[in-house]
């Protein structure tokens, strides 16, 4: 066999290979940055809603867990927070 068929072929392998790691990586990668984009937005939105209900001393403290909670699920899980304020605390 020739030592240039050889190379090619080491070389297609070698980027075979990259090809299957890179996809296998970028695609938990891309879950997590999902993930931390969500308990982002879910912080913003409690900023804000703190902000427009300070005027009636009443504010939900901004964690992980509220922003994760109003990040994931949206309106419905700020509201949901209200409700666990207002009526459980």
């Amino acid at each position: 066999m020739d030592a240039s068929l050889v190379w090619l072929i080491v070389a297609l392998g070698i980027l075979f290979m990259a090809l299957v790691v890179s996809q296998s990586v970028w695609s938990p990668l891309r879950w997590i940055g999902y993930g931390l984009f969500k308990i982002a937005v879910g912080g913003v939105l409690l900023f804000v809603f703190n902000s427009m209900a300070g005027y009636y001393d009443f504010t939900i403290p901004i964690n992980p867990i509220t922003a994760a909670m109003s990040g994931f699920l949206g309106l419905p899980g700020l509201v949901s927070l209200v409700f666990i304020k207002a009526f459980i605390v």
